[in-house]
C-alpha cells in the first residue's frame, strides 16, 4: 500500500508532473483507470502495466539498468522549463470524474492483504 501526496501545488506549476505516478497530478477531475491482472485464480501472473492510463507504454519509463538514478526516460520532465499536465483525452482507459479537480493524494491499496484502516474499521 502507498500514497502519495505533493509538497507543493502542482496545480499551478509551470512544469506539470509526469512519469509513472507524477502524471496523475494532472489536475482535470478525471480518474483514468488502467488495465488489471485478474486475482481469481490461485497462480497469478502480473502482465497489467497500466495500459490505457499511462501516455505510451510502460517500456517508455525505464531507466538504464546501469544508471538507475536516471532523470533521461520519453516522458521526462527533468531541466525543462515548462510542460503541461498529461492529456487525457488521448488515454484509452475507462475514465471517470472524481469531482474535485484539486488531487490532493495519489495511492494505491492491495487488495491481498487487509489494510490496517479496513481491519480497525471492524472493531
Amino acid at each position: 500500500d502507498v500514497k502519495i501526496f505533493p509538497l507543493k501545488d502542482v496545480a499551478h506549476s509551470t512544469v506539470a508532473p509526469h512519469g509513472l505516478l507524477g502524471q496523475t497530478f494532472d489536475g482535470d477531475g478525471i480518474a483514468v483507470d488502467g488495465a488489471l491482472d485478474d486475482y481469481s485464480g490461485t497462480l497469478v501472473v502480473t502482465k497489467a502495466m497500466g495500459e490505457g492510463a499511462i501516455e505510451g507504454v510502460a517500456e517508455d519509463y525505464k531507466l538504464p539498468r546501469n544508471i538507475p538514478f536516471s532523470t533521461t526516460f520519453k516522458y521526462t520532465r527533468f531541466d525543462v522549463h515548462s510542460a503541461l499536465p498529461r492529456e487525457t483525452s488521448k488515454l484509452t482507459g475507462v475514465k471517470r470524474n472524481v469531482g474535485s479537480k484539486v488531487l490532493s493524494t495519489a495511492g494505491a491499496e492491495g487488495d491481498d492483504v487487509p489494510t490496517a484502516a479496513a481491519e480497525a474499521s471492524k472493531i
